[in-house]
């Protein structure tokens, strides 16, 4: 039997400048770690990524990264297809005229594809795509029985502007997810268990079908092979990171939902005790968020290192620094993030615990006190105080935090464990409950 996964993103294949980036590298690393156990189980499965066509505009372009990507993929029997989107030069992928043209031309290609196939699962990665099952069941009026789609939101219009959602993003998302219905062949999954909840609430999908896709991780990815000290101390010096200080990091989009305005302040009453790390990554050339941390670290008088540019290399070595005594995700709201997961793997013998806002997607990764600390970032005494109890841990319980953070990890967060979940869930349909989402 031949089966596809056709895997519609935006990041990850000619850029990877965000979490969505992670996650399309999280699959790609994921079946080719377990391609042959799959096959065994389905028969061949061939991955077809679809992203936006690119242009000279696209965030984080890499022509190097690209082709590696190709190569890749090519290796797992799959292909890449780029879809446009643009009507004019200037027109960005976050617009919804983009998100329309894209599944509007998307159908095509997927009918084209799939009908090579006897088994199809679409994965469809946030907005921009959210629609592509209205669009398919346009023309022809149904998806054909040999396909299944899976809607995968990391985000909401309620999240990405809290304070006055855009009405019509809300309508985009609203009518995409009305999409899963009984029987619809139309899933939308279930990441985590509070950005289910978040959606549930704002979006009332009473009948709609959630599948299993938990976030998750490759424990054995080789980005999280341990690096020799020298390597690491090179690492540091190279971003011109001290190695006689004990330090805190914090990495992430240059964005006010990252929250790094807050921390900063709160570094205050610990500054003569520690040297900060500031990774941020700007959104094109918007470094209008970047002067705000600069103007904040001056004022606050915090020893910093302020890094304005995306890199893997500075937080994994970072993690693995002895000195480094924790890592910040000071989120004002975060549906699942995996630095917790990160840090936990690259830690697990020397480095930092986390810190953690008290964000939804957040409290459903760390155990307070057992394998990590949360703190209301609202507040910047109780956020300063949780920064002041871990730098105060004795080495034998910031060891026992991490040891047992990274435990976790292992056990519940494995790609390799949910994936096959995932897939058992649409391609052996017997073993699916009759309805997930009254199990979550």
């Amino acid at each position: 039997m031949r089966n596809a996964i056709f895997y519609l993103t935006y990041n990850g294949l000619y850029n990877f400048t965000n979490g969505i980036g992670t996650q399309t590298q999280l699959l790609l690393g994921g079946l080719e770690a377990m391609q042959e156990m799959l096959a065994a189980q389905y028969g061949p499965i061939d991955l077809h990524l679809v992203c936006p066509q690119p242009d000279a505009q696209t965030w984080g372009y890499d022509q190097a990264f690209f082709d590696r990507q190709r190569q890749r993929i090519a290796a797992l029997g799959g292909q890449v297809h780029l879809v446009p989107y643009q009507t004019q030069p200037e027109q960005e992928l976050w617009e919804i005229r983009s998100w329309q043209a894209l599944c509007h031309h998307v159908v095509p290609l997927l009918h084209t594809q799939a009908a090579a196939y006897d088994r199809s699962l679409i994965i469809a990665v946030d907005q921009p795509w959210l629609q592509t099952p209205l669009a398919l069941m346009a023309n022809p009026p149904r998806i054909p029985s040999s396909i299944d789609m899976l809607l995968v939101l990391y985000t909401t219009a309620h999240i990405r502007n809290w304070t006055a959602p855009n009405a019509a993003e809300l309508a985009w998302e609203q009518a995409g997810l009305e999409a899963s219905q009984p029987g619809s062949q139309v899933s939308i999954a279930d990441v985590c268990p509070s950005f289910t909840a978040h959606l549930n609430h704002h979006f009332a999908l009473s009948t709609a079908q959630f599948a299993p896709y938990t976030s998750s991780i490759l424990v054995n990815d080789p980005i999280f092979a341990l690096q020799d000290e020298t390597a690491v101390r090179s690492t540091l010096q190279s971003y011109g990171v001290p190695l006689d200080a004990d330090l805190v990091l914090a990495f992430g989009r240059a964005q006010p939902i990252k929250g790094f305005d807050r921390l900063i302040p709160a570094l205050a009453p610990i500054r003569d005790r520690v040297h900060f790390v500031l990774i941020s990554v700007p959104y094109l050339d918007d470094d209008s968020e970047q002067r705000l941390y600069d103007r904040l670290l001056g004022d606050y008088r915090i020893q910093a290192t302020h890094i304005k540019h995306f890199t893997r290399d500075l937080p994994r070595a970072m993690c693995q620094w002895r000195r480094t005594k924790m890592v910040v995700v000071p989120s004002r709201y975060e549906t699942f993030s995996n630095i917790p997961l990160e840090v936990a793997l690259w830690a697990r013998e020397t480095g930092p615990v986390v810190v953690t806002s008290t964000a939804a997607g957040c409290m459903d990764q760390i155990e307070p006190g057992t394998t990590g600390f949360v703190a209301d970032i609202t507040s910047d005494q109780e956020l300063a105080r949780t920064l002041q109890q871990v730098l105060d841990l004795s080495e034998d319980a910031h060891t026992a935090v991490r040891r047992q953070a990274y435990q976790r990890v292992v056990e519940t967060y494995d790609f390799t464990h949910h994936l096959p979940v995932t897939l058992r869930w649409f391609w052996q349909p017997p073993s699916r409950p009759s309805r997930y989402r009254d199990e979550i």
